[in-house]
């Protein structure tokens, strides 16, 4: 029933939300310099995070759920309204209050792929796909996710690697939304067993151990701004773009849809250039202080030595 998955996909998007403010509060604090290892190994220890991450299999589940109940079409667009409420969580965790400019450019983001997606009725997929089709369509994903993971992981902490280690796991996070209704079909039409004898649900779980990490090296990056957007961007239409060619989930359009779409697209596009420019700026403002600081650090460290000798 298309009911259910509206509301497993909405609990999924709220359950999101949560976790994925608290592990950008944690991630960002971490240490420069660090890898994926060591940055790992820093927030393990860190049980704010751990209880984030403890919300990934009850996200995990909404989400199957959903899909289970409607097609990746509807499912996947109701899924990014968690970035609406993850900016201004962050931002408490932090005792910060986003800026206004962000918070619109966040709703516009949100709302702009919400009707780009939902302004077409899309069918739910019923048969199993074509295995050949499905695996060009995975590794090709895979290998693109790879390019910009090395892309963005050699650019240091700046708004720019954010941005692509974001899209980097938006495509990961479709890989998933795909591998779980391929699993569904699999299943439904083999056997749980027999499903459990093929690649499809390793596959899955490494998309998803992978988006995770991904994800931690977006956060530690920049502010939740300059990658979240970029994420469910990508995310979203990549999602819709496989579940077309993979499953033939057939989109039904008109001329005013067409119109609705391209007006959606437009506000994507301006929410997206308008969030990343943010997360440049404050980035910038975040490194000015320490300058500051340690060139007043240098003036006062020769005081030292001197208000020694004198004895005061």
């Amino acid at each position: 029933m298309t009911w259910l998955a509206v509301v497993f996909a909405l609990a999924g998007a709220a359950t999101a939300a949560v976790s994925t403010s608290a592990q950008h509060h944690a991630a960002s604090s971490a240490p420069a310099g660090t890898g994926p290892g060591a940055l790992l190994r820093h927030l393990v220890r860190r049980p704010a995070w751990l209880a984030a991450l403890l919300l990934g299999p009850l996200g995990f589940t909404l989400h199957v759920l959903a899909l289970r109940h409607g097609p990746i079409g509807l499912v996947q667009p109701l899924l990014i309204t968690g970035l609406v409420f993850a900016v201004p969580l962050r931002a408490a965790l932090a005792r910060t209050w986003p800026a206004t400019s962000e918070l619109v450019a966040v709703s516009v983001t949100a709302g702009g792929i919400a009707v780009l997606l939902l302004a077409s009725e899309t069918a739910t997929a019923t048969a199993a796909p074509d295995p050949a089709v499905l695996g060009l369509s995975v590794a090709a994903t895979a290998g693109v996710a790879v390019l910009l993971l090395l892309a963005g992981g050699s650019l240091g902490r700046s708004a720019t690697s954010a941005f692509l280690l974001g899209c980097s796991s938006g495509l990961l996070f479709a890989l998933m939304a795909v591998l779980i209704k391929a699993v569904q079909l699999h299943g439904d039409a083999h056997g749980t067993l027999a499903t459990a004898t093929t690649w499809l649900p390793y596959a899955l779980a490494g998309c998803g151990v992978g988006g995770i990490a991904v994800n931690q090296l977006a956060y530690r990056a920049a502010r939740l701004s300059a990658s979240m957007p970029a994420l469910n961007v990508v995310n979203c239409l990549v999602a819709l773009g496989l579940g077309h060619a993979v499953f033939h989930e057939s989109l039904t359009t008109g001329p005013m849809a067409s119109v609705v779409a391209a007006a959606a697209l437009a506000a994507m596009g301006w929410g997206l250039w308008s969030l990343s420019r943010s997360g440049s700026t404050a980035s910038g403002r975040d490194r000015r202080p320490r300058r500051r600081t340690s060139s007043r650090s240098s003036r006062e460290a020769p005081s030292a030595p001197a208000r020694a000798a004198s004895g005061c």
